[in-house]
């Protein structure tokens, strides 16, 4: 039985593929895209959902695994974050300002 992917499974599957690192210069520029290409809708989803696995951290170690086999996320976050929260945090805020500027 197939299940249908989450919101946040389609983000990071989609936009932190594994060749992420070939079609963006950056994680920042990866975050872009998605915004870019998504609804106000799916963005307030993925924003609840990373706020829900924030919620659910236990250690490094079991934030990087669901990130990967769970999410399928090949963004090694630890390069250039000190923790997964830290960073998940950033996607927020970066949620966040395009929301600001889109409201009418």
């Amino acid at each position: 039985m197939n299940e249908e992917l989450t919101e946040l499974q389609q983000f990071f599957g989609a936009y932190f593929n594994q060749d992420w690192a070939e079609e963006h210069s950056s994680a920042d520029e990866v975050i872009e895209s998605f915004l870019l290409d998504s609804s106000w809708d799916v963005i307030i989803t993925v924003k609840q959902e990373i706020l829900e696995l924030i919620s659910s951290y236990k250690n490094e170690l079991d934030l990087q695994e669901k990130l990967l086999y769970e999410h399928s996320c090949y963004y090694h976050y630890p390069n250039q974050w000190t923790s997964g929260p830290a960073w998940l945090n950033h996607i927020i805020k970066k949620f966040d300002d395009h929301l600001l500027k889109t409201v009418k």
